[in-house]
């Protein structure tokens, strides 16, 4: 399983050729006036090809306060227009697009769904957690499931984040997860 994609920085428009019907999404978040915000986002198909991955930029009155590189691995020139980022409701359209009628895949994925704005439930099939059944790698304490690098290491035995922090790294991830015990997780979402 390959889960180190081509780390770019470049826009990938959606590529409904490729579309399957499991595709992982992963979102980075930015801090503006109005509070959380996406920042960029990545959708991954069942063999972990790249459908979708953009920066998103915002018109006013939205002021971006903090991209949170170290946390998003967002570059003030990752979100500006003339670089390729593109609007948050051009985003949102072709995510609805995307996704329409998919089984979505993510790790936090409510809080993904949440970031795109969007009454998504209502739209795609089913939404599957990968966390749900490995909570065995989760920190000692921890009150959720475990996070993506410890269950990319723990299940895969392969390191994620080590250099700047990609949501199509992370999506890519977090198919190669699901893949590794589908059968158990479809189960378990079921009930």
């Amino acid at each position: 399983m390959n889960i180190t994609p081509n780390v770019s920085t470049t826009t990938v428009s959606p590529h409904c050729d490729i579309l399957t019907e499991k595709v992982a999404i992963d979102c980075e978040m930015m801090q503006a006036n109005i509070g959380h915000v996406l920042g960029r986002v990545s959708v991954v198909n069942y063999e972990s090809r790249t459908i979708f991955d953009t920066f998103v930029c915002y018109p006013e009155p939205v002021d971006i306060i903090n991209t949170h590189k170290e946390f998003s691995g967002i570059d003030w020139s990752d979100i500006d227009s003339q670089d390729g980022a593109q609007s948050f409701s051009e985003v949102q359209a072709q995510l609805f697009e995307l996704l329409r009628g998919r089984i979505v895949i993510g790790h936090d994925l409510q809080k993904d769904l949440k970031a795109i704005s969007m009454d998504l439930p209502s739209l795609i099939l089913r939404h599957q957690g990968i966390a749900h059944g490995y909570r065995q790698y989760a920190n000692p304490g921890a009150h959720q499931g475990p996070n993506l690098k410890n269950l990319t290491l723990g299940v895969l035995g392969r390191s994620i984040k080590q250099g700047r922090i990609s949501s199509l790294e992370d999506a890519v991830a977090t198919m190669n997860i699901y893949r590794n015990a589908e059968e158990d997780i479809d189960r378990e979402q079921r009930k």
